[in-house]
């Protein structure tokens, strides 16, 4: 039973109470489908890896924590803790077969075949949101509880993308004043959600959705947090790592509605255009220059690296929905402007992102 250092056979059928009868590992995470005898099910353990992925025993405990209060409250949105053994690193869950990743099923069969699954994706994230917006400090009692601590990312995630911008500016990428007030209005709303602050797995990606038959649910939440509801729909505007682009811009438009009025049954202030607008330009542009860190490395980066092709089209896309909604115009502007820079600064990523379709995978080669 290969479990890579994770727990033994043994360890597992006591955890479980059951005999386990079969099992799959799904590499190259740490997790395997176990099949039980006696109720006849399968279940799915997760347990922390010893090496460099998942070797942070707080990923464990967050994600002990967060399914914890998802069940404390009765939302329905990720799978059942069933058991757990938190000093090993190992959580036993629901079985959420015979839903699939999103992401396999967008590359499988295309958007158009798999948009039922994308509603679903803006549908559940918006109903998490709007079912779990106000009840903080629950989850902080969960955290607790599993011995994980409160950790807060956003004020080092806001200085680091400043000072890369900065670092922009005497490269050649003139950053100024009024770009830099949009970015502290940005981080500000973000740091200060108000009535949009709400739960959220933590990695609202397409892999981390498992759907079928239009409903779905999501999984990992190693990184769960209570944060602004609209990073989790940003997503859906802004290519995140497995993509060089997302939907086209009136399949964007309709998940975004989707994903408002599922938010909107919860959060009443999803329905004010400005509140809802600033938010989603603030989520969105932040997702990008936040990507811009990484600058460094991608210079570095052969020509045709797609990680490269990959910066210039999110900073066009971020910019392309703060300008729908006409909120953040100076930090919009610079983004349009950084795309530009850089297509310059490396032409073998100066290429036509209208040629490119739906989701289009980024190479990992």
């Amino acid at each position: 039973m290969d479990t890579d250092g994770g727990p033994t056979r043994e360890t597992l059928e006591a955890l479980i109470g059951d005999r386990i009868v079969g099992w799959v590992r799904l590499a190259p995470w740490s997790v395997m489908r176990c099949h039980l005898e006696q109720t006849r099910a399968s279940v799915i353990v997760k347990w922390r890896r010893s090496g460099a992925v998942r070797s942070d025993h707080r990923q464990i405990l967050v994600e002990h924590a967060g399914l914890t209060f998802l069940q404390d409250i009765g939302v329905a949105s990720g799978p059942r803790l069933l058991a757990s053994d938190l000093a090993a690193g190992v959580l036993v869950l629901e079985d959420l077969a015979p839903r699939r990743p999103l992401d396999l099923q967008i590359g499988e069969a295309g958007v158009a075949a798999a948009w039922p699954g994308l509603a679903a994706f803006a549908r559940a994230t918006g109903e998490m949101a709007a079912l779990t917006t106000g009840r903080g400090a629950a989850f902080g009692a969960c955290l607790i509880r599993s011995g994980a601590s409160p950790i807060d990312q956003r004020s080092a995630e806001a200085q680091a993308t400043l000072a890369m911008m900065r670092r922009l500016d005497a490269l050649g990428l003139p950053l100024g004043r009024p770009v830099e007030g949009d970015l502290e209005t940005a981080f500000g709303v973000l740091q200060a959600p108000g009535p949009f602050q709400a739960f959220s797995n933590g990695d609202c990606e397409a892999n981390n959705f498992l759907t079928e038959g239009g409903e779905g649910r999501l999984i990992d939440f190693e990184a769960a947090d209570f944060r602004h509801a609209l990073v989790d729909e940003a997503a859906m505007h802004v290519p995140g790592p497995a993509w060089l682009s997302v939907a086209g811009p009136s399949q964007r438009a309709e998940l975004e509605q989707i994903y408002r009025t599922a938010l909107a049954t919860g959060v009443a202030a999803a329905e004010d255009d400005a509140a809802f607008g600033l938010g989603m330009a603030a989520a969105c542009l932040t997702r990008a220059c936040e990507r811009l860190t990484r600058f460094a490395r991608l210079e570095d980066r052969p020509r045709g690296d797609s990680s490269r092709l990959q910066m210039i089209s999110a900073l066009e896309a971020a910019a392309e929905a703060a300008s729908h909604h006409r909120r953040l115009p100076h930090l919009a502007g610079w983004a349009r402007r950084a795309g530009s820079w850089l297509r310059r600064r490396w032409p073998d990523a100066d290429q036509d992102l209208g040629q490119l379709g739906p989701y289009t995978p980024r190479s990992r080669a």
